[in-house]
């Protein structure tokens, strides 16, 4: 079939997370674009797919999933392909091919569909790629632009998964970067004008005036900084532009366009390499008695720790004197019980700690005790012991874009946080969850938390920032969004497979929580459900009230919400069972429903929850007593019964209202006080990053300062020198500056030309004394000024004849007259 009977032929690939992008896509389509559309969605299988009928629901374009036969694609038409094949566009018809890749390899193929679509269509293709792991689409791509298809990618931000619209992006051949929302909403547009899309692209610019240099580091380092905090990044390109001298920051863009010397250096500065060995003592000091605990109890296999953002290395190593004290000494410090790997992408600041060189100011913050054992003291310098630097392994590695390292024990993520918005926070903490194994431990700053992934995370100790991952949870945290790397980053240290193996205590645990609560769930003292057991489904609902970010007991029916939120209490302060009050909820087989709540204490310093057990039972039916009482006076005892329930039950409904009321309020009291709290918190995050940079300048002003007093020694040092030559020399000289003032004279000029004092200042030329058939200085030392070049003068002083030398003097490139030294030899 020809091109031109053939619709606009759209092809849209999608992995993990694409159901919700191509939902928002297809919402948003036009009902006439005279456009086929193509979706291939990676999926199971040995699933049977529910995509087309998902996707039915969001569009009233037809939605068609392929079958064996070919057929012709029809405009305003969407086609989904089925699991375990992969679809191509062959003479004009759509048509499902087996796989030709390798086993394993996610289906349907989007790159074999790319492809198609470029050979059949030419010019009248688009390309979309929304969110998913992996790089599948990015080859096709290339083909579609190279026939002059447009290609459009998922805006990164948007996207659940950013691997494959990342990967697309970072081919260089995308036109568009837009949510998909908006590619569905501008369809129109692109194919009206497929080669003009200066206005889309301007849709898709961020609002923040940085993204012009955000682009300029992305694509010079690899590293993305969009997700900073802006004020972080504004401070750096201030110092900067004052450094430079450069007023406006269209100029200072500009000038880092032309100049890969100034992105590099901005880049450095944007790294602010702050660190010391066992900073914060006191947190420390509590660090030192968990990781004596961890390896008490490591059961003979490797600890592995993470230090994510390490500088220069010295809280690495810090960590690593911390184990070793722990182990019993420097010679138990082994890679088969400790491994430690330390990471940042600063590489400059990597090979510093490599070397485990460090002034020797820096012995000043290691405890006196350790300094003997485990640093070498020489010179003006201390090198880390040997032992130490064997069992760290210093990597480059950006915890935003690489993947996370895993089945690690301790992780110390300290003053990282600070520089950070809060999404990537939320992201970042992600993945240390991921990383960690159940109870594995994290170590903050001083001004951080782990904020909204307290529901991962249990307090050890909030002053010391120690954090454990909950180990109470159904499953390790899941895989983070973005997991896969982009292409650009660096990743030279190995992956060994995650295995997840459950302690026996684990496995006891869960045993009896089922024989307990076969149907139930584990809560936090502040109603946070973190695991649910078996099906609750029964004693829950879902509505505007109770669909929160976090799953908490707000999800109960309204009968036992209040309730259970009053068991917790009760429960972890008796340090005993409580049961709650039968309710009629009925389900299949029981028709009344009750909440019994068993404390889970914590040992030690972590924290408490309690386990409930959702209890069922068919309500008996009770046979009414016949006493012996007239009819009447029982229709009275009834009605009079009736009335006194009637009166409780409203009493107790109005002390319900009223108490939710109160609740309601001290709700959104505690609402306020927790945006308050959020905001100090940036406050003190703001502070924390301000004191660094602080530090990191007053670094940079020591440095300079050192410098300056060499430089200074050397000077006074020239000065000694200049002084004892003009001491010696048996010739009147003397040296004079371009203001025609003498600097310095010899001993012997002082008294051949009469001068009695030479002040700092000096004194001018023509205060000499005449001396008989002596030239007239002034006129000679300024012709040697004027031509800059060695000049002698012949005279007779008396029967003796002499010679007045001029000497000019230089100093630079290109070269500058300072100076002349004039001598009567």
């Amino acid at each position: 079939m020809a091109q031109a009977t053939l619709p606009v032929m759209i092809g849209i690939a999608a992995s993990a997370g694409g159901l919700e992008a191509i939902t928002q896509l297809v919402k948003n389509l036009p009902a006439q674009a005279k456009a086929s559309y193509v979706i291939a969605q990676h999926m199971s299988p040995t699933h049977k797919s529910l995509l087309c009928a998902l996707i039915g629901r969001e569009t009233e374009l037809p939605v068609i999933e392929l079958t064996q036969e070919d057929r012709v694609p029809l405009p305003d038409t969407i086609y989904i392909t089925p699991p375990n094949c992969d679809v191509v566009l062959d003479g004009g018809k759509l048509g499902l091919r087996d796989s030709g890749g390798p086993p394993g390899t996610p289906q349907p193929v989007a790159d074999r569909l790319f492809k198609s679509l470029a050979d059949e269509c030419g010019d009248r293709c688009v390309g979309v790629v929304l969110s998913g792991t992996g790089s599948d689409g990015s080859a096709g791509i290339r083909a579609m632009r190279d026939c002059g298809g447009v290609t459009i990618a998922q805006e990164v931000g948007t996207a659940k998964y950013e691997g494959m619209p990342a990967s697309a992006i970072h081919t260089g051949c995308i036109d568009l970067t837009l949510p998909p929302d908006m590619i569905g909403q501008q369809l129109t547009r692109i194919l009206a004008n497929p080669r003009d899309l200066a206005d889309l692209q301007s849709l898709a610019s961020a609002s923040s005036k940085l993204q012009d240099l955000y682009h300029i580091l992305l694509s010079r380092t690899g590293v993305d900084f969009r997700d900073y905090k802006e004020t972080t990044i504004n401070r750096r390109i201030a110092r900067r532009m004052v450094a430079l001298g450069i007023d406006s920051y269209e100029a200072y863009v500009a000038h880092c366009r032309d100049n890969d010397s100034e992105v590099d250096a901005l880049y450095k500065d944007m790294m602010i390499s702050v660190t010391r060995f066992f900073r914060d003592q006191t947190q420390f000091n509590h660090l030192a008695q968990v990781i004596a605990a961890m390896v008490k109890d490591r059961a003979g296999r490797p600890l592995r720790v993470w230090v994510a953002g390490c500088a220069t290395g010295e809280e690495a190593y810090s960590i690593a004197i911390l184990f070793a004290e722990a182990l019993g000494g420097i010679e138990w410090l082994t890679k088969d019980r400790v491994q430690i790997f330390a990471t940042d992408i600063d590489t400059k600041a990597l090979e510093v700690a490599r070397r485990g060189l460090y002034p020797l100011s820096a012995a000043n913050d290691v405890p006196r005790a350790y300094v003997e054992t485990y640093l070498h003291v020489g010179g003006d310098t201390v090198e880390v012991h040997k032992q130490l630097r064997s069992v760290v392994l210093f990597s480059r590695h950006n915890i935003i874009q690489d993947p996370p390292f895993i089945n690690i024990d301790l992780i110390s993520l300290r003053n990282l946080l600070i520089y950070f918005g809060a999404s990537l926070q939320e992201k970042v903490l992600s993945r240390m969850a991921y990383a960690l194994v159940p109870d594995g431990k994290i170590f903050l700053g001083t001004s951080e938390t782990v904020g909204a992934m307290h529901g991962h995370f249990e307090t050890l100790s909030l002053p010391d920032r120690l954090y454990s991952k909950r180990g109470l949870r159904q499953s390790s945290a899941r895989l983070p969004s973005s997991f896969l790397p982009l292409p650009i980053a660096s990743r030279d240290m190995p992956q060994p497979a995650r295995t997840q193996v459950k302690p026996r205590g684990s496995e006891m645990f869960d045993a009896l929580s089922r024989v307990l609560a076969p149907n139930g769930f584990i809560a936090t003292r502040d109603s946070e459900i973190i695991r649910i057991i078996g099906d609750i489904s029964h004693v829950t609902e879902l509505n505007e009230s109770s669909a929160l970010l976090r799953l908490s007991t707000k999800i109960l029916k309204s009968d036992l919400r209040a309730e259970a939120a009053s068991l917790i209490t009760l429960c972890l302060r008796s340090r005993s069972m409580r049961s709650g009050l039968w309710h009629s909820i009925a389900g299949p087989g029981f028709d009344q429903t009750r909440l019994t709540c068993y404390p889970l204490l914590a040992e030690n310093e972590g924290e408490d929850h309690v386990l409930f057990a959702v209890e069922t039972r068919a309500a008996h039916t009770r046979t009414p007593a016949t006493p012996d009482i007239s009819d009447q006076d029982r229709m009275q005892y009834v009605r009079q019964i009736e009335d006194e329930i009637a009166s409780t039950r409203e009493a107790l409904q109005q002390t319900i209202e009223e108490l939710q009321t109160s609740n309601e309020e001290l709700q959104s009291v505690n609402e306020e006080m927790q945006a308050t709290n959020e905001e100090l918190q940036a406050t003190n995050e703001e502070l924390e990053t301000s004191n660094e940079e602080l530090q990191a300048t007053n670094e940079e002003l020591i440095t300079v300062n050192e410098e300056m007093q060499i430089n200074a020694t050397e000077l006074q040092q020239l000065m000694i020198e200049l002084d004892a030559i003009l001491r010696a020399t048996p010739y009147p000289t003397l040296v004079v500056d371009p203001a025609l003032q003498i600097r310095h004279a010899s001993a012997v000029a002082l008294s051949y030309f009469g001068i009695s004092q030479l002040p700092q200042s000096g004194i001018p030329l023509s205060a000499c004394r005449s001396v008989e058939g002596l030239p007239h200085l002034v006129p000679q030392v300024s012709e040697c000024f004027r031509h800059q070049e060695n000049r002698s003068v012949p005279f007779s002083e008396g029967d003796v004849e002499k010679t007045l030398r001029f000497t000019p003097i230089f100093k630079g490139l290109p070269p500058e007259n300072i100076g002349v030294i004039v001598s009567v030899i």
